[in-house]
């Protein structure tokens, strides 16, 4: 618990810093941070500029290659507790330093709105990862869903049935088909900054915004990755791009089908040895508990061989 709390503070006081220093502060009574972007970014006057990269996407899209090239190496190594070092900095560095930039209800939007510009590149890494790799940047890279399982404390976990999540994981779903339809329609973003922990990392905020941060705030420690498994958009998008992923968690001969992977999962994602790649965040609890060390990445078409 102790541990817990002083990890908190340090985020909170590394965060602070981080935005103050790429300018954030006070920028009026109800808004931190830097003011909003303009709505202009696929626009021909954007486009006539040569504006590609435009609000420093270009620092962005490096600091997103550099964080998914050293998530999989670190999930191909599978130690767990670096991983957990792993997801502190891209809380740190790209939840507070950076705003948490690739907002999952936002992204999955304004991809549509700002394809000319360097945001499709930023869109695209995460998608072309989980082609490779299924879901490391929700496993790795994500803030909001980094920040949500470092808050989660595992003893005081409550479990809820497994029909009770697959229902809760097809919302998600349906909130992209939702959010995908309206951008098309009307050209406008829905439920911009309702994320968890957006009004955190941009010291700003709505009441609404901030009560739902809130809200999911407290879910997190008894709940894992609640939003991450319920509501988020581009979570799902990449769920789906995830089941034709190149790489995946497989047993080999030496499994011996005790069960204890799926006991251990905090995702829900294995049964028995088999994974499920839609869900799996490639954490490495699994690999790590496994007692003959049957688990690890193995290329999608090398199917598990028989146990002795």
């Amino acid at each position: 618990m102790r541990r817990g709390l002083l990890l908190a503070v340090a985020l909170l006081l590394g965060g602070w810093a981080l935005a103050q220093s790429f300018g954030g502060g006070f920028e009026g009574e109800a808004q931190f941070g830097p003011p909003p972007e303009p709505r202009e970014y696929g626009s021909p006057q954007a486009q006539a500029r040569g504006a590609f990269f435009i609000h420093r996407q270009e620092l962005k899209l490096g600091l997103l290659l550099g964080f998914m090239v050293g998530a999989g190496v670190l999930a191909f190594l599978g130690r767990p507790w670096i991983r957990k070092a792993h997801l502190v900095l891209a809380v740190v560095v790209l939840g507070f330093g950076m705003g948490g930039f690739l907002c999952p209800t936002s992204a999955v939007q304004n991809v549509f709105l700002k394809a000319g510009t360097g945001y499709l590149l930023l869109f695209l890494v995460p998608v072309v990862g989980a082609l490779l790799l299924g879901r490391l940047f929700c496993g790795y890279v994500c803030p909001f869903g980094a920040l949500q399982e470092l808050l989660h404390v595992r003893k005081w976990a409550v479990k809820l049935p497994d029909r009770a999540w697959k229902a809760l994981n097809w919302v998600r779903y349906l909130v992209l088909v939702y959010l995908v339809a309206r951008v098309l329609a009307q050209g406008t973003v829905a439920f911009d900054g309702f994320s968890p922990f957006k009004p955190l990392f941009t010291w700003g905020g709505t009441p609404a915004t901030i009560s739902f941060t809130a809200v999911f705030a407290l879910l997190s420690v008894v709940l894992f990755r609640a939003f991450c498994r319920s509501l988020c958009p581009y979570g799902a998008l990449l769920s789906i791009v995830s089941r034709w992923s190149l790489f995946r968690v497989r047993a080999g001969e030496a499994c011996r089908s005790c069960g204890l992977c799926t006991r251990v999962c905090p995702a829900g994602a294995m049964e028995g040895g088999k994974v499920d790649a839609t869900e799996c965040l490639l954490c490495g609890a699994c690999a790590g508990a496994c007692r003959p060390t049957a688990l690890r990445l193995r290329p999608f078409w090398q199917r598990r061989a028989s146990a002795s």
